[in-house]
C-alpha cells in the first residue's frame, strides 16, 4: 500500500519535470528570437512630450510670476492703509496724553483757586455781617455773646 502511493508520487514528479523541461525548451526558442530582433531607439515621441511638457511648464510659471507680482502690489498698498491707520492712532494717543497732562494741571490749579475763593468768600461774608449787625444791633450783641461763650467752651474734637 505504501509503494503505490510512492509510485503515484513520482509519476506526479516526472509530469511536473517534464513540463519544466518543455517550459524551458520554449524558453530557450524565445530568448533566440529576441536575441535576433533589433530595435533601434527612437526617442522623438519622448522628446516632443518633453517639449509640450516644458511649454506648458513655462507657461504656468509666467502665470505664476504675474500673480506674485499682482500680490505684492496688493501687499504694498495695504501696508501705506496700515500706516495711516497707525498714525491717526498715534495722533489719538498723543492728544490724549496732551488732554490728560492738562486736565492735571487745572486739577493741581483748583487747590489755589479755592483758597482764593475760600478767602474772597470770608470777606464777603464778614462784609455782609457788618451790614447786618449795623442794621440789627441787638443782633450783634447776641452774637458777640455767643463767641465769649463758644471760646470759653474747650474744643472736644
Amino acid at each position: 500500500m505504501g509503494y503505490k502511493k510512492l509510485d503515484e508520487v513520482m509519476e506526479l514528479l516526472t509530469d511536473e519535470l517534464d513540463g519544466f523541461n518543455k517550459a524551458l525548451n520554449k524558453l530557450q526558442r524565445l530568448t533566440k528570437n529576441v536575441e535576433d530582433i533589433r530595435i533601434l531607439p527612437d526617442t522623438s515621441e519622448i522628446e516632443k512630450l518633453l517639449e509640450t511638457h516644458l511649454q506648458r511648464e513655462k507657461e504656468k510659471t509666467l502665470i505664476l510670476q504675474e500673480s506674485v507680482r499682482s500680490l505684492n502690489e496688493s501687499l504694498a498698498k495695504a501696508s501705506v492703509i496700515s500706516r495711516f491707520r497707525l498714525w491717526v492712532h498715534y495722533s489719538i494717543w498723543a492728544i490724549s496724553l496732551f488732554i490728560i497732562c492738562y486736565l492735571g494741571f487745572k486739577i493741581a490749579e483748583t487747590e489755589e483757586i479755592r483758597k482764593e475763593s475760600f478767602a474772597k468768600g470770608g470777606q464777603e461774608v464778614i462784609t455782609s455781617l457788618r451790614g447786618y449787625f449795623d442794621q440789627h444791633p441787638e443782633h450783634y450783641k447776641e452774637y458777640e455773646q455767643w463767641l465769649k461763650k463758644k471760646d470759653s467752651v474747650p474744643n472736644r474734637k
